[in-house]
C-alpha cells in the first residue's frame, strides 16, 4: 500500500447531530495541514448535501455547519454523497451544496487503495 497525504472522512449523521460539525471541523483542519480530504456522506449524512439543510445548525463553540461545509468545498475538499443513500431519501441532485458529487463507493475505495487514511463519524 502506498503512503499518501489523503484522508477520507465518512459521516453518517445529519445536521441534528453535533458529530457532523465535529467531522467537518476535523476535515477542514486536515486541509489546512496540507492533506487532500474526501468526505463521504452516507446514511443520514447525505442530508447534509442538500443546499440549505444546515443553515440553522450552530454548535458552540464551533462555526456554523453550513459555513464549515462551504469552507471545505472552497478549500478543495472532495464531497461525495452515497448514491443509494441519497436516492433512498428522495433527494435531488440539482439541490445539493456546491461541490457535491453523488456517487457509489468507488471513488472513496480508490483513495483507500492508494493508501488514504480513514476516519469515521
Amino acid at each position: 500500500m502506498k503512503n499518501t497525504n489523503k484522508l477520507i472522512v465518512t459521516l453518517s449523521v445529519n445536521a441534528n447531530d453535533d458529530v457532523s460539525t465535529v467531522a467537518f471541523t476535523v476535515a477542514n483542519a486536515a486541509i489546512t495541514k496540507g492533506m487532500e480530504v474526501g468526505m463521504f456522506l452516507t446514511s443520514d449524512g447525505v442530508e447534509l448535501s442538500k443546499d440549505g439543510a444546515c443553515e440553522y445548525t450552530n454548535v458552540q463553540p464551533f462555526k456554523k455547519l453550513n459555513e464549515l461545509i462551504a469552507t471545505f468545498s472552497t478549500n478543495g475538499g472532495t464531497l461525495w454523497a452515497c448514491a443509494p443513500c441519497f436516492n433512498h431519501r428522495g433527494l435531488n441532485v440539482e439541490e445539493t451544496v456546491q461541490g457535491t458529487t453523488v456517487v457509489g463507493a468507488g471513488p472513496m475505495l480508490d483513495w483507500i487503495a492508494e493508501g488514504a487514511q480513514t476516519l469515521s463519524f
